[in-house]
Order: C-alpha cells, then sequence, then structure tokens
C-alpha cells in the first residue's frame, strides 16, 4: 500500500476518535513520513532538523 493511501486509511472516521487516539493516530502518520524522508537522505548526509512551528517553517507565532 503506497504511503498516501496508508495515510489517507487511517484519517477515516479521525472526527470520531478520541483525543488519545487521534494523537495516537498522528504520531504514527508523523512516524511513517519522517521514515519516507529520511529513506532519501544518504547515509552522512546532514539533515536539517526542523520542527512544527518553528520559524523556519514560517508557523511560528511572532
Amino acid at each position: 500500500m503506497a504511503l498516501s493511501e496508508q495515510t489517507a486509511a487511517r484519517l477515516v472516521g479521525f472526527d470520531e476518535l478520541g483525543a488519545q487516539m487521534q494523537i495516537s493516530t498522528l504520531t504514527a502518520i508523523e512516524a511513517d513520513l519522517r521514515r519516507a524522508l529520511s529513506a532519501d537522505v544518504p547515509p552522512g548526509a546532514p539533515v536539517p532538523r526542523v520542527g512544527v512551528g518553528s520559524r523556519e517553517d514560517g508557523r511560528a507565532d511572532t
């Protein structure tokens, strides 16, 4: 199953889940995305660490 299909399947009924299950689902999706992105990086290559909400990603509160 492609990553996009897997992610879409996880989001079916997402709004009906409790808060803990939503957090678990989003954490699993994040882990999948990180694995997919890191698979494209050659070993030893520097990887920038930009977190959600940081100034670098353009979503920080100013």
